[in-house]
């Protein structure tokens, strides 16, 4: 094996197997009894799944992130074929470059950031709202009301994470033969038409790499609905992460590493066979 290749690997199977020894450890002792209430774990099998499984918290919490995952993906992808179309019809580079940096620019910082400069944003007196108010309009109470609260944090992540899936499509677009473009507008096709017949179809890999990062992103995400909420306990903006955050730090281990389990078996059963399944057929074409 060659020295290059040895570098390569030996940090990332190290890396696999703490990540693989954390992920066990965490599965087990989710089968636990370990909380402020009994300090010394002991084993109970399948009770702390039960329990926590029928918390109206954690159902909650669940929902609130599966909806937040199918909003991103779909609103993401949409956004992210669309804004991507539009930088690839730009004739300047530099022009796309300079559009491109700003679209990612969100992701280029901290979550927190972004919570903190939105929760200013939602600001009922300096934010959003001041605008609307000084033309005319009337305001919107977006975390002032618990109807808007949680479409108020979709639009955040729509804002924070649609870039990366305009990246990616960009990237599917900037790959296409010129040639076979070329030949479509000299057959007298458009823009909508280019993009809708020849760029869309051809950025299949595309679309399978931002649903996933999309999907993982949204499923996981914690600092934007913890920010914008202003702690763990509402129920409101809480989701699967934030929940499980609250029973670490009221001390419930063993109920808080059954969530974690839980997140991580729904996020592997999502994406692995979904991106295995949508890379062989990739592949395949």
């Amino acid at each position: 094996m060659k020295k290059g290749t040895v570098i390569l690997v030996v940090p990332t199977a190290l890396f696999s197997i703490i990540l693989l020894y954390l992920v066990l450890w965490n599965a087990g002792v989710s089968f636990m009894n370990w909380s402020l209430l009994n300090p010394t774990p002991s084993l109970v099998g399948l009770e702390t799944f039960v329990s926590v499984v029928r918390q109206f918290q954690f159902s909650n919490s669940l929902v609130h992130s599966l909806e937040l995952s199918v909003s991103l993906v779909a609103i993401g992808n949409i956004l992210g074929i669309l804004l991507a179309s539009l930088l690839y019809f730009l004739k300047s580079n530099g022009a796309r470059s300079i559009f491109m940096s700003i679209m990612i620019y969100p992701l280029a910082i901290s979550m927190a950031v972004n919570g903190l400069i939105w929760l200013w944003l939602y600001n009922i007196n300096i934010g959003i709202d001041w605008v609307l108010t000084k033309i005319g309009l009337p305001q919107f109470p977006w975390l002032s009301s618990t109807s808007t609260m949680f479409p108020s944090l979709i639009v955040v992540s729509v804002w924070a994470y649609t870039g990366i899936a305009a990246l990616f499509y960009l990237a599917g677009f900037m790959n296409i033969d010129k040639a076979v473009v070329e030949a479509a507008r000299l057959d007298g096709a458009g823009a909508f038409k280019i993009t809708y017949k020849l760029l869309v179809p051809n950025s299949f890999n595309s679309f399978v790499i931002s649903t996933a990062l999309l999907f993982l992103f949204s499923f996981r995400i914690f600092s934007l609905p913890f920010i914008l909420s202003g702690g763990t306990t509402n129920i409101f903006l809480q989701t699967s992460v934030l929940y499980m955050y609250y029973l670490f730090t009221v001390e419930f281990f063993s109920d808080a590493t059954a969530v974690a389990t839980i997140i991580t078996v729904i996020a592997t059963i999502v994406i692995i066979p979904y991106a295995l399944i949508m890379i062989r057929r990739w592949i395949r074409r």
